[in-house]
């Protein structure tokens, strides 16, 4: 793993000054002029960091945002074997079971900071070597109010790519590297609209979508680094409908009262994460609501189980976002 040399720990909003290759300067610019964190709906941790409304405590965590690629292709596009690793959660999972994500976890008090977190998770699911990892920058803060947790995507670039598989099997089902083009064809990319009006962007990839925070992150970094194609946006699917045709055995549930108290809310931020001029809005110009089913992570509705780390929700939750 590659850090600077006698450095502190990078924190949020860090950028490492480690090299990258040339294909990623658009992305480095974006993360770091606030591009990136301009196309993401926006909220603040107490400023305390102490427990919520219901007694949950504070806790940190962090995502591994890892590209691999050509170390040599000049960009500033892509090039052709740019590929992003993410996991399928396990079915089995009483929270947020089937998801596609990013590898992260909490922050221990074990580690320096959210790198180490990142990296560490990425490994116990995934097997991943943190010795090929270039860490390039961790990025602001994302606050998930109903389970007060503030998390940290950490981007790297994998420059030692390794085979990485399925370390539990009891938490994940697959790990994938998914190819950078196949998340840009346009073919490949729609919305998803809950009965109750959230939207989101998704990518569709063999049998499974991706969707919520992981989606909206990659949305969000595709445009702000000029490498989308022009896509349908216009492509609006039911998200319930969706995902019960897709391989990724999720259970999506939103309660009225939840959408209520959503759509009530008048600091709700109704942007769709990663998409310029669109928000999650009704015909009529009123708020539709609707959020992640649990209030700020994607899941079935129910709070995570003790030990259970459970970070994956929707980027345009209208209670979250960066900090």
């Amino acid at each position: 793993m590659s850090n600077p040399a006698n450095g502190p720990a990078p924190r949020p909003g860090d950028v490492t000054g480690v090299p990258h290759p040339a294909w990623m300067d658009p992305l480095m610019t974006a993360c770091t002029d606030g591009s990136f964190d301009g196309l993401l709906p926006r909220r603040r941790p107490p400023e305390d960091r102490g427990p919520n409304e219901v007694g949950r405590p504070h806790r940190d965590a962090a995502v591994l945002v890892l590209f691999s690629g050509s170390e040599d292709a000049p960009g500033p596009q892509p090039p052709s074997d740019a590929r992003v690793l993410l996991t399928h959660r396990a079915t089995t999972l009483r929270n947020h079971s089937g998801q596609i994500s990013f590898p992260g976890g909490g922050v221990d008090d074990t580690d320096s900071g959210p790198v180490e977190a990142a990296l560490r998770e990425a490994w116990e699911e995934t097997g991943l070597d943190p010795h090929g990892v270039d860490v390039l920058a961790v990025l602001p803060e994302l606050y998930i109010p109903v389970s007060n947790y503030s998390v940290a995507p950490v981007l790297g670039y994998w420059r030692e790519p390794m085979e990485v598989d399925v370390v539990d099997p009891g938490e994940t089902a697959r790990v994938m590297t998914v190819p950078v083009d196949e998340l840009l064809d346009p073919a490949n990319r729609f919305l998803l609209r809950h009965t109750t009006g959230w939207t989101g962007p998704a990518f569709q990839h063999d049998d499974l979508v991706v969707w919520g925070f992981t989606a909206g992150i990659l949305a969000a970094m595709f445009h702000s680094a000029g490498w989308d194609l022009d896509w349908d946006t216009s492509d609006i699917r039911d998200l319930e409908k969706t995902l019960a045709a897709s391989a990724n055995g999720e259970q999506h549930r939103m309660s009225a009262e939840e959408a209520r108290r959503e759509s009530a809310d008048p600091l709700a931020d109704r942007t769709v994460a990663g998409v310029p001029g669109l928000s999650a809005r009704a015909a009529d110009g009123t708020v539709a609501g609707g959020t992640a089913p649990d209030g700020g992570l994607a899941g079935d509705g129910e709070q995570p189980a003790d030990g259970e780390e459970s970070l994956d929700l929707p980027a345009d939750n209208p209670r979250r976002g960066y900090r």
